[in-house]
């Protein structure tokens, strides 16, 4: 009744938090670089869409195995898929910064 008596999950040290955060981005970084070579989708499509279609699968991802991180602000979760996918090596820097600009303004808090 009312939670009173739920076991409340320990909060992970700041060293385990960011032991987590580099085994995601390496998770992620993963399943991007299958994503990039395995899904097929029109070259007019622009990165920044891709990213966001890779994002929402992503985000389950998460939900599932490294829940604690989406525990915090979303920016931890978009920052570990932006961080992934420059470290992927797919696209060039300044491509993969004009998509997070893109993907940035379409999802800027009003």
């Amino acid at each position: 009744m009312f939670g009173l008596f739920k076991k409340r999950q320990a909060v992970p040290s700041a060293e385990e938090l960011n032991r987590r955060t580099a085994a995601a981005r390496e998770d992620v970084k993963d399943k991007w670089i299958q994503f990039n070579n395995t899904v097929r989708l029109k070259a007019e499509i622009p990165l920044s869409q891709k990213i966001d279609s890779f994002a929402q699968p992503v985000q389950q991802f998460f939900q599932i195995k490294y829940p604690v991180l989406l525990q915090g602000p979303t920016e931890i979760f978009w920052l570990t898929v932006f961080t992934a996918i420059l470290e992927s090596g797919t696209h060039p820097k300044e491509e993969v910064n004009a998509a997070i600009s893109e993907l940035r303004r379409k999802y800027a808090r009003g």
